[in-house]
């Protein structure tokens, strides 16, 4: 029975404005909804560890916020401080001693903020990146950032905990800005370039990749790197994006996964399934209205249960075909690689601008994450307009590739099982009723 009720993650849509713990816990709380859906194989800590293979890689996560949902900076930022928790920890004690740990009961925040939209009070952007000294971003040094590790074989230490964060009522405009030997004292914290690039790109107002944070967790982090770069300073972002990602993002990409056909073969598959159903009647009715025998009319239900089968499947997305040739078509942005690196033209020159070692910096990531750049739109590549100048037949009948994840094909599986079973269930009523009927033996 419970194959016949098994239902794939539900869809998650994302909320109306800023990410903060009220939304996040929605998430979880949806997430908990739909236990058992998703199979330990794919796992949110065995994607983001790399650990999972196509089409639910760490780079089709990637490649699914980048394209379909249009948030990849969450996760690009989420890997990196992963990545930076441990490179900081790993440092030498005597240069981690000028950067203390920051704690989230201690620092003075934004003055109260009326409503929940991402809009940031008057003067807010200069105010802040003075009071950071961050104004000209341009000026950036040259720093060493490509010593990044991959993943190592552990789970995220950012499993976040559901916490109330302490908020002053502080008004931003009594922050202070820090003085010439204090700024010289900061400057020589530890990853000091490197945090001033992290703001500048997904913290700071109006950055290329800004995430989509309250005003209150922006204000925090950004007066908490004010002072220190240990990672704790980051803890406001880490619990939202942590939260988000887990029961939003990762239960959305399997769902997404499991889709093995684009858009226009899924269509084509619904109308052919169909058509088997409709030729199943045409041969039922025929032959009852015919001088041939009754049990003839068993052949309909071939037809019927091949197209129910089918019908059931593509509504989920799945195609039964590609499914028993472990395959799947392949996505518009994997057809072209030529065009799909296009886009990095303009960063890797903007990097060089600012000395940092670009091919360093990506060559490390377990997948080709452009940590910095410009911000994550596919208008930019042109894998988009020639995919828009192809044929409805070239866009229906794409190029196959192999489908590797047994995690996947599981679930997979299931749907397909589930699917044969509600045709067997559909099918047997249908032929029992159309064999019993009397033969109209008009030809």
């Amino acid at each position: 029975m419970s194959i016949l009720l098994y239902r794939k993650p539900d869809y998650r849509p994302n909320g109306e404005g800023p990410l903060d713990l009220s939304k996040c816990q929605r998430y979880v709380e949806r997430t908990k909804d739909c236990k058992g859906k998703i199979p330990p194989d794919l796992c949110f800590e065995r994607i983001i560890s790399n650990k999972t293979l196509p089409p639910c890689s760490l780079q089709d996560f990637i490649d699914y916020l980048a394209y379909v949902t249009h948030d990849a900076e969450n996760l690009q930022f989420y890997l990196w401080l992963v990545d930076y928790h441990k490179r900081f920890h790993n440092a030498p004690s005597e240069q981690t001693a000028s950067s203390p740990k920051w704690s989230l009961d201690d620092p003075p925040s934004s003055p109260r903020h009326s409503g929940n939209s991402g809009q940031l009070a008057p003067g807010y952007s200069d105010k802040t990146l003075s009071v950071l000294g961050l104004n000209g971003f341009d000026a950036i040094e040259e720093e060493d950032i490509s010593n990044a590790s991959m993943l190592e074989d552990q789970p995220s230490p950012y499993t976040a905990t559901l916490g109330t964060l302490k908020f002053s009522e502080i008004p931003l405009a009594e922050i202070k800005p820090l003085d010439g030997s204090q700024r010289r004292s900061n400057n020589a914290q530890p990853f000091r370039m490197e945090i001033n690039r992290i703001v500048a790109h997904y913290i700071a107002p109006g950055s290329p990749r800004e995430l989509n944070l309250s005003y209150k967790d922006r204000v925090s982090v950004l007066y908490a790197l004010h002072h220190t770069t240990h990672p704790s300073a980051f803890d406001p972002i880490k619990t939202v994006l942590d939260l988000t990602l887990r029961n939003q993002s990762h239960p959305n990409f399997v769902r997404w996964s499991i889709c093995n056909g684009n858009k226009p073969w899924t269509i084509f598959l619904r109308t052919f399934a169909v058509c088997n159903i409709v030729v199943g009647f045409i041969i039922a009715i025929f032959l009852t209205l015919s001088r041939a025998s009754r049990w003839f009319r068993i052949l309909a239900a071939l037809e019927w249960w091949f197209g129910i089968t089918n019908l059931i499947a593509a509504y989920q997305g799945l195609c039964v075909l590609l499914l028993r040739r472990h395959t799947r078509e392949v996505r518009p942005w994997e057809m072209d690689e030529s065009g799909r690196n296009s886009a990095l033209d303009d960063e890797e020159a903007g990097l060089r601008h600012s000395k940092i070692l670009y091919e360093e910096t990506k060559s490390r990531w377990p997948v080709k994450m452009e940590l910095f750049g410009p911000p994550n739109m596919s208008e930019s590549e042109t894998w988009m307009d020639r995919y828009s100048k192809k044929s409805i037949f070239r866009k229906t009948f794409e190029k196959e590739v192999p489908s590797q994840d047994r995690g996947l094909h599981v679930m997979q599986n299931k749907i397909v099982r589930q699917a044969e079973a509600w045709a067997f269930i559909i099918t047997v009523p249908l032929t029992i009723f159309f064999t019993a009927l009397p033969e109209g033996n008009l030809y």
